[in-house]
Protein backbone atom coordinates (compact mmCIF):
# COMPACT_ATOMS: atom_id res chain seq x y z
CA UNK A 1 0.00 0.00 0.00
CA UNK A 2 1.47 3.33 -0.99
CA UNK A 3 1.98 6.25 1.36
CA UNK A 4 -0.67 8.90 0.63
CA UNK A 5 1.24 11.49 2.68
CA UNK A 6 4.61 10.98 0.98
CA UNK A 7 4.60 14.44 -0.61
CA UNK A 8 3.85 16.10 2.71
CA UNK A 9 6.63 14.20 4.46
CA UNK A 10 9.17 15.11 1.75
CA UNK A 11 8.16 18.79 1.97
CA UNK A 12 8.39 18.71 5.76
CA UNK A 13 11.82 17.08 5.69
CA UNK A 14 13.04 19.84 3.35
CA UNK A 15 11.60 22.50 5.67
CA UNK A 16 13.24 20.73 8.61
CA UNK A 17 16.63 20.80 6.90
CA UNK A 18 16.19 24.50 6.05
CA UNK A 19 15.31 25.27 9.67
CA UNK A 20 18.38 23.29 10.76
CA UNK A 21 20.66 25.46 8.63
CA UNK A 22 18.93 28.68 9.76
CA UNK A 23 19.21 27.82 13.44
CA UNK A 24 22.86 26.78 13.04
CA UNK A 25 23.72 30.30 11.84
CA UNK A 26 22.41 31.81 15.06
CA UNK A 27 24.83 29.71 17.19
CA UNK A 28 22.65 30.23 20.27
CA UNK A 29 19.97 27.95 18.86
CA UNK A 30 22.22 25.04 17.84
CA UNK A 31 20.36 22.66 20.21
CA UNK A 32 17.13 23.50 18.36
CA UNK A 33 18.96 22.96 15.05
CA UNK A 34 19.90 19.46 16.20
CA UNK A 35 16.26 18.64 16.91
CA UNK A 36 15.25 20.12 13.56
CA UNK A 37 17.73 17.79 11.88
CA UNK A 38 16.41 14.78 13.79
CA UNK A 39 12.83 15.72 12.86
CA UNK A 40 13.77 16.17 9.22
CA UNK A 41 15.38 12.70 9.21
CA UNK A 42 12.22 11.28 10.79
CA UNK A 43 10.02 12.85 8.11
CA UNK A 44 12.38 11.50 5.42
CA UNK A 45 12.02 7.99 6.82
CA UNK A 46 8.22 8.38 7.05
CA UNK A 47 8.09 9.29 3.36
CA UNK A 48 9.48 5.84 2.52
CA UNK A 49 6.95 3.91 4.63
CA UNK A 50 3.55 2.54 3.64
CA UNK A 51 0.34 3.96 5.11
CA UNK A 52 0.09 1.05 7.54
CA UNK A 53 3.61 1.64 8.83
CA UNK A 54 3.01 5.40 9.06
CA UNK A 55 -0.15 4.78 11.11
CA UNK A 56 1.96 3.00 13.70
CA UNK A 57 3.98 6.21 14.16
CA UNK A 58 1.01 8.56 14.60
CA UNK A 59 2.05 9.76 18.07
CA UNK A 60 5.56 10.52 16.85
CA UNK A 61 4.18 12.42 13.87
CA UNK A 62 1.97 14.47 16.18
CA UNK A 63 4.90 15.26 18.49
CA UNK A 64 7.09 16.41 15.59
CA UNK A 65 4.19 18.47 14.20
CA UNK A 66 3.93 20.30 17.52
CA UNK A 67 7.69 20.84 17.63
CA UNK A 68 7.91 22.25 14.09
CA UNK A 69 4.79 24.37 14.65
CA UNK A 70 6.55 26.06 17.54
CA UNK A 71 10.12 26.44 16.22
CA UNK A 72 9.19 27.08 12.61
CA UNK A 73 6.17 29.30 13.06
CA UNK A 74 4.35 30.14 10.76
CA UNK A 75 5.78 27.83 8.08
CA UNK A 76 6.01 24.97 10.58
CA UNK A 77 2.24 24.98 10.94
CA UNK A 78 1.93 22.93 7.74
CA UNK A 79 3.44 20.01 9.68
CA UNK A 80 0.05 19.62 11.33
CA UNK A 81 -1.57 18.57 8.03
CA UNK A 82 -0.05 15.06 7.76
CA UNK A 83 -0.52 14.57 11.50
CA UNK A 84 -4.25 15.04 10.94
CA UNK A 85 -4.39 13.04 7.70
CA UNK A 86 -2.53 9.94 8.93
CA UNK A 87 -5.50 8.53 10.83
CA UNK A 88 -7.82 9.10 7.88
CA UNK A 89 -5.79 7.05 5.40
CA UNK A 90 -5.73 3.69 7.16
CA UNK A 91 -8.47 1.48 8.47
CA UNK A 92 -8.04 -0.64 11.57
CA UNK A 93 -8.31 -3.83 9.51
CA UNK A 94 -5.32 -2.69 7.40
CA UNK A 95 -3.16 -2.38 10.48
CA UNK A 96 -4.23 -5.73 11.94
CA UNK A 97 -3.81 -7.60 8.67
CA UNK A 98 -0.23 -6.44 8.24
CA UNK A 99 2.51 -8.64 9.69
CA UNK A 100 3.12 -8.62 13.44
CA UNK A 101 5.18 -5.74 14.81
CA UNK A 102 8.81 -6.58 15.48
CA UNK A 103 9.54 -7.64 19.01
CA UNK A 104 6.14 -9.28 19.51
CA UNK A 105 5.56 -12.94 18.93
CA UNK A 106 2.21 -14.40 17.99
CA UNK A 107 2.19 -16.18 21.35
CA UNK A 108 2.53 -12.88 23.23
CA UNK A 109 -0.37 -11.39 21.28
CA UNK A 110 -2.54 -14.46 21.97
CA UNK A 111 -1.68 -14.39 25.69
CA UNK A 112 -2.64 -10.72 25.84
CA UNK A 113 -5.98 -11.42 24.17
CA UNK A 114 -6.75 -14.32 26.58
CA UNK A 115 -6.40 -12.23 29.74
CA UNK A 116 -9.58 -11.73 31.66
CA UNK A 117 -10.52 -8.29 32.89
CA UNK A 118 -9.57 -7.54 36.48
CA UNK A 119 -12.59 -7.53 38.72
CA UNK A 120 -12.96 -4.67 41.13
CA UNK A 121 -14.21 -6.52 44.20
CA UNK A 122 -14.93 -4.67 47.39
CA UNK A 123 -14.56 -6.21 50.80
CA UNK A 124 -17.74 -6.89 52.76
CA UNK A 125 -16.98 -3.98 55.06
CA UNK A 126 -16.50 -1.54 52.15
CA UNK A 127 -19.72 -2.75 50.54
CA UNK A 128 -21.61 -2.31 53.81
CA UNK A 129 -20.20 1.20 54.20
CA UNK A 130 -21.30 2.11 50.68
CA UNK A 131 -24.79 0.70 51.32
CA UNK A 132 -25.07 2.71 54.55
CA UNK A 133 -23.98 5.86 52.73
CA UNK A 134 -26.66 5.25 50.06
CA UNK A 135 -29.25 4.75 52.80
CA UNK A 136 -28.19 7.93 54.62
CA UNK A 137 -28.38 9.92 51.39
CA UNK A 138 -31.88 8.60 50.76
CA UNK A 139 -30.92 6.86 47.52
CA UNK A 140 -32.15 3.47 48.76
CA UNK A 141 -34.92 2.53 51.20
CA UNK A 142 -34.48 0.78 54.56
CA UNK A 143 -35.92 -2.42 53.05
CA UNK A 144 -33.43 -2.35 50.16
CA UNK A 145 -30.61 -1.74 52.63
CA UNK A 146 -31.65 -4.69 54.82
CA UNK A 147 -32.08 -6.97 51.76
CA UNK A 148 -28.65 -6.03 50.38
CA UNK A 149 -27.06 -6.46 53.81
CA UNK A 150 -28.59 -9.92 54.25
CA UNK A 151 -27.47 -10.91 50.70
CA UNK A 152 -23.99 -9.71 51.55
CA UNK A 153 -23.67 -11.88 54.65
CA UNK A 154 -25.41 -14.98 53.25
CA UNK A 155 -22.09 -16.48 52.17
Amino acid sequence: MRNKNKGWFIALSIIGYILTVCYCFTLVFIPIAIYCYIGAKKYSSLAEMSDVEVARHDKSITNWAIFFSIVGFPIGLISIIPAILVGNNVTVSDIKSDKEPQGFSAQTVQETEKREPVKNELSDLETLEKLKKLLDEGLITQEEYERAKSDLFKD
